[in-house]
């Protein structure tokens, strides 16, 4: 068979399991998996892949580069830095949010969000539609409709930040959830209490440091939130996304409302799997600010479990980067601190050392929850996610016994801190690769002037 890429000798993760396979790339797509072989087929290039395991390229299901902050101010990470990042992780498609206003058309936040990345990104993307300000839209159900027609089938809703005017009401959220499940469409939920974090924040804001922000926003205020809107997603027999769980109690209700036959999805990040409070008690401990808070190390290890038995599908980063700088200018008051904190280029490695290497999920699992789980949900599974002939010819290949010191000024982040700085991990891509094109290798990009991103158009959810 001829081919523009042959990757040889590897062990590709195909049905959770990692079998030996040659794979070969034609037109950018998988054209065919064959046992090795030693014949000599003509290609433009082989990959000797010998030692490595090849996985689907990865999908960050929750990602915000560009996020606009205020007047001309925005998060450390443009599209361009953010992507590069992600490339050079093993990340080969992303979804980042719309950022129209408050009762604003999601369609036109669309369409200016896909302008902004367009010619700008050395990975695929998406957006989720922010669906803010429901009682101002006209025939917001019509709206919504425009996005899954335009490609976009999910929307992201909120419980919290009402003096942003993001947080929807109990009506809202059960109007926006029978519209979606008229649709066919997914209702991504920001879960928080709102009113109660805005009385803690008041409460301890100013007085306690860092300390301020889990004590604002415990654990509680995650969980009811979760409980409340599942019982609405219930009632109104549409299913629903949580992002960025972090407490055990929240996994806990997702897995009794699955057991209970509801369409309940859950998604979590490597901070809340792997990082813990103690990190607030250095000097530095502000820089680990992210909302939800990080939680305790009972919270990572039942949040494992969840992944591992499959009561919550998804792993993705929520990245929001900002410079120690943009930081350090919170003044020791939480209501002045920018949350959240890069994670593109580290979502595979943390996920491979602290879930595979630690014996908590197999590797098989990993694949489900970086990959194919963010496919289906997503409605990316056509092309994305599996290794499987006609699919995109994607991939992050690994090396299993190779580690790295992390380095933040060796990233592609456009920050000078890592969460993860001074840690060793293993499983960073030695190659990855976009439509049969090596976008990165070990850990630089292979053609920085050149932009091969496209704006994935997606399909209805399949829920899982």
């Amino acid at each position: 068979m001829d081919a523009d890429l042959v990757i040889r000798g590897g062990k590709a993760v195909i049905n959770g399991k990692a079998v030996p396979r040659d794979i070969f790339v034609k037109g950018g797509r998988i054209a065919a998996i064959r046992p090795h072989s030693t014949n000599s087929r003509k290609a433009s290039r082989i990959i000797d892949a010998r030692g490595l395991l090849v996985l689907p390229g990865i999908i960050d299901a929750h990602a915000h580069f560009r996020l606009r902050l205020g007047p001309g101010k925005y998060t450390a990470d443009d599209f361009t830095s953010g992507s590069a990042a992600a490339a050079c992780g093993g990340v080969t498609t992303f979804i980042d949010y719309t950022g129209q206003g408050p009762g604003e058309s999601p369609l036109a936040g669309l369409k200016a969000r896909i302008k902004e990345a367009a010619g700008r990104t050395y990975t695929d993307f998406s957006f989720h539609c922010m669906l803010t300000g429901w009682e101002k839209m006209k025939d917001p159900a019509a709206q919504m409709s425009k996005c899954v027609k335009s490609g976009v089938p999910t929307f992201k809703m909120f419980t919290a930040y009402g003096a942003r005017g993001l947080m929807a009401g109990d009506a809202a959220l059960f109007a926006a959830l029978k519209a979606a499940r008229g649709l066919g469409a997914l209702i991504c939920v920001h879960a928080e209490n709102g009113p109660v974090i805005d009385l803690l924040t008041e409460t301890y804001a100013g007085k306690e440091g860092i300390k301020a922000l889990p004590l604002s926003r415990p654990p509680f205020t995650e969980t009811e939130a979760v409980g409340r809107v599942a019982v609405l997603a219930a009632s109104a027999g549409a299913p629903v996304y949580f992002v960025h769980l972090s407490a055990a109690g929240s996994a806990a209700i997702i897995a009794s409302a699955r057991a209970s036959g509801l369409k309940v999805l859950g998604e979590t990040c490597p901070q809340y799997l792997a990082l813990d409070e103690s990190r607030f008690k250095g000097k530095d401990g502000y820089l680990y600010s992210c909302c939800p808070p990080i939680r305790t190390k009972d919270d990572n290890a039942a949040l494992w479990s969840a992944v591992k038995k499959g009561q919550l599908h998804v792993v993705a980063t929520d990245n929001c980067t900002f410079t120690r700088a943009q930081k350090k200018a919170w003044g020791r008051d939480i209501r002045k601190l920018p949350m959240g904190m890069p994670g593109a280029q580290t979502l595979l490695a943390v996920a491979y050392t602290y879930g595979v290497k630690a014996g908590k999920i197999s590797l098989g699992k990993l694949v489900e929850a970086l990959c194919e789980n963010p496919a289906r949900i997503m409605g990316l599974s056509a092309r994305k996610g599996f290794i499987r002939p006609g699919a995109d010819a994607d991939f992050a290949l690994i090396d299993p016994n190779a580690s790295v010191k992390v380095d933040a000024r060796k990233l592609q982040h456009n920050t000078d801190f890592s969460p993860w700085q001074g840690q060793t991990l293993s499983g960073f891509p030695k190659y990855t690769i976009l439509r049969g094109q090596i976008i990165a290798e070990s850990g630089e990009l292979t053609a920085p002037k050149s932009f091969t991103g496209q704006f994935q158009h997606r399909t209805k959810p399949q829920i899982i």
